[in-house]
């Protein structure tokens, strides 16, 4: 199974039902997975809108939401929900693809711009760690009440790795 697969049914058995987005080339598989696992999606004509539902679906339920979004300009033009959610102390997890590589025309640096409007900022560095990462992620936004952006790096998404097993703690 591949990182991108793992981290999104990882979320989605540990409680993600809902999620938000615009799918572009870099967050397709994560999206894909959980849908895979029952969470229900929702495309946006903009990032921003979707933030925005996202920010009110998990207010109003209670339970930690996603927003998906594409590297780089997919994630600046959800900024204003992202900071809006956090300033609110949201349970949102943010699923941002990444790209790491320094001559990419969307590489920017997204940990940053999250710690600057008050979101935690995580990366899923390794195949050996998207699990646990995934689950860490998940836990801080339901556990802390905190909007988490989690930076899935390009070159990490489609590493192999070893399948979620069973329902995650």
């Amino acid at each position: 199974m591949r990182v991108a697969e793992a981290v999104g049914r990882t979320l989605a058995r540990l409680g993600v039902r809902q999620a938000f987005g615009v799918v572009g080339s870099g967050n397709f598989d994560v999206t894909n997975a959980l849908i895979d696992e029952g969470a229900r999606y929702v495309g946006a004509r903009h990032e921003g809108g979707a933030a925005t539902m996202a920010d009110a679906y998990a207010r109003l339920s209670g339970e930690v939401a996603a927003l998906t979004v594409h590297q780089g300009c997919g994630l600046t033009n959800a900024m204003t929900g992202i900071t809006e959610a956090a300033k609110s102390r949201t349970p949102l997890l943010v699923l941002a693809a990444e790209a790491t590589a320094a001559t990419s025309n969307f590489a920017i640096d997204q940990a940053a711009m999250a710690r600057a409007v008050g979101a935690q900022a995580m990366r899923v560095s390794s195949a050996d760690t998207a699990v646990d990462d995934a689950i860490r992620a998940f836990s801080i936004a339901r556990d802390d009440r905190r909007t988490v952006l989690v930076n899935l790096p390009l070159e990490v998404q489609g590493s192999e790795c070893a399948a979620p097993v069973g329902r995650a703690p």
